[in-house]
């Protein structure tokens, strides 16, 4: 059984057995695999593939990378498998996130990848991951703080209900990447002006409200003294005072409690439905409002 699967894993119609066929052992490619080479070879590949990918397409795809995952380290040995797979996930995270119109590719992503997201050193617990700097000109932002940085609100929204900012190691940062950081735009949306803009980045803000318990607001004004301008003029006005100075309001500290023991569990968000309360419970516990 287990040859068979490892066979299936390694079949030539597996994109990720195709890049290291080509990518990695072609003799004119000089080792090892951090070198630029490699990365751009890699990327490239997975852009051609994931670019404008359908939800077809990337169930292909993630299939294909999760037979790579399992089987192909008794072939590569631990470490060349360990650089590749990493460069492999960098560049599928980011090619997924970046996109402002790809909030159904995230969801569907997050559908494919949640079962793995309960153990942080599974290689397929994609949703963990940090962009590692010398693979990505994210370096060291998560998924959640590219999508938030881009105000793409859609695509946000999904991975905040999959825990995803509960699982930030410090989850108010992301309200810092919101009000300081310019969003990353591709040439086709530069057009956007400015108001469409800045009402996408405050739903944003007042998203991650739904989640978030407490901000620190000499935090954000340590980002002003360092010569910051933040985005939002008037920045206060968008963080609630029970999240910065009053006490949090109960039915919202009910929430996080629950959505954290949810998240324990592996359930989040679709163990939501299963909880014997009011469709109106469920659809807040769900950050629908």
């Amino acid at each position: 059984m287990q040859d068979s699967e490892d066979e299936q894993g390694h079949s030539d119609d597996n994109v990720f057995v195709t890049l290291v066929a080509g990518v990695i052992q072609t003799p004119r490619v000089p080792r090892p695999l951090g070198h630029n080479t490699y990365q751009t070879g890699i990327y490239r590949t997975l852009e051609r593939v994931l670019r404008n990918v359908t939800s077809e397409k990337l169930d292909s795809t993630m299939s294909d990378f999760v037979r790579f995952a399992h089987f192909a380290h008794v072939r590569m040995g631990t470490q060349l498998y360990m650089e590749f797979v990493n460069v492999c996930t960098n560049t599928i995270l980011h090619l997924v996130c970046e996109r402002r119109t790809s909030a159904h590719i995230v969801r569907r992503l997050m559908e494919i990848i949640s079962g793995y997201a309960q153990n942080q050193a599974d290689h397929l617990a994609l949703a963990w991951r940090r962009f590692t700097p010398s693979y990505s000109p994210m370096g060291g932002m998560t998924p959640v703080m590219l999508v938030a940085q881009n105000h793409q609100f859609d695509a946000l929204k999904i991975l905040l209900q999959y825990g995803m900012l509960e699982r930030e190691r410090r989850p108010s940062y992301v309200i810092i990447s919101l009000l300081f950081d310019f969003p990353r735009l591709e040439e086709e949306e530069r057009n956007l002006c400015c108001d469409s803009l800045m009402r996408e980045l405050k739903a944003c803000v007042a998203l991650c409200f739904r989640v978030l318990i407490h901000v620190s607001i000499a935090e954000i004004e340590m980002q002003i003294i360092y010569g910051r301008q933040p985005l939002i003029t008037e920045w206060r006005d968008h963080i609630p005072r029970n999240r910065s100075c009053d006490p949090c309001e109960l039915s919202h500290l009910c929430r996080a409690v629950i959505r954290r023991r949810l998240l324990v569990l592996g359930l989040l968000p679709n163990g939501i439905n299963a909880l014997f309360l009011p469709r109106c419970l469920q659809s807040y516990l769900n950050l629908e409002h």
